[in-house]
């Protein structure tokens, strides 16, 4: 899915940013409040999010110049604010937010608040889906908005992390991917890391999946390899 994430507080932006595209979103920084609303109405976006605008008053004129907009009336905006009063989040909300977060906050948090307001999108129809949004090899089917994972039909719960592992996997499906690639995709770690925690997450994703493990293969001295062809064996 494309976020579009609207603020002033670079490093901050930049953390969104990167859990945003550990989780597959293609995202777009906009500094400017002022041109952002012209801006969203001309380009496809499914989220925007909004952190550190010069103050509330900004935030709320971009709200209202959002819900003014055919283009944008009805996309979903997420507020994240440091400094918020509870006055803050009702006039923030009644300007057309649909969502208000306040710091401090986890990664985990966040990332849920963006699978809900998505998830709305695409229940009540304002939102279509895509191809991107679901990934699928032979028994295993995956939803990136609902964090779903089917496997035989059969529904698997997942850790984040191994719903992670799974899903840059199925990205990369038929592709052989070094392990050092894995754990920086997934885990963010350095390439100097020896570690295996890799292995012991494909170990349970593959106990987890059961039908859909057969498909998840070791390619010995050099990594993993995720196919839509099953097989007895799970190394190369």
């Amino acid at each position: 899915m494309i976020v579009a994430i609207v603020g002033q507080d670079t490093k901050f932006c930049l953390q969104l940013q990167d859990l945003l595209q550990a989780q597959g979103h293609r995202v777009i920084l906009m500094a400017d409040a002022a041109k952002a609303a012209a801006r969203l109405a001309a380009e496809p976006v499914h989220l925007v999010v909004l952190d550190g605008l010069p103050s509330k008053e900004a935030a709320v004129e971009l709200l209202r110049a959002l819900r003014a907009q055919p283009a944008t009336r009805a996309l979903p905006v997420l507020q994240v604010d440091p400094h918020g009063t509870t006055k803050d989040v009702v006039a923030i909300l009644d300007a057309g937010a649909d969502d208000y977060l306040a710091k401090p906050f986890t990664g985990d948090i966040f990332l849920a608040r963006v699978r809900t307001l998505l998830r709305r999108s695409l229940w009540n129809g304002s939102l279509q889906p895509e191809p991107v949004i679901a990934l699928e090899a032979g028994a295993l089917k995956l939803s990136l908005v609902e964090r779903s994972v089917l496997s035989g039909g059969a529904q698997v719960t997942l850790t984040r992390l191994e719903f992670d592992l799974l899903a840059f996997l199925l990205k990369n499906k038929d592709r052989v991917l070094k392990r050092v690639e894995i754990l920086e995709a997934v885990w963010k770690y350095p390439q100097e890391v020896e570690t295996r925690t890799l292995d012991k997450h494909v170990e349970t994703l593959r106990r987890k999946l059961g039908e859909g493990g057969r498909l998840l293969r070791t390619i010995h001295g050099v990594g993993y390899r995720l196919t839509d062809a099953e097989s007895s064996s799970v190394t190369s």
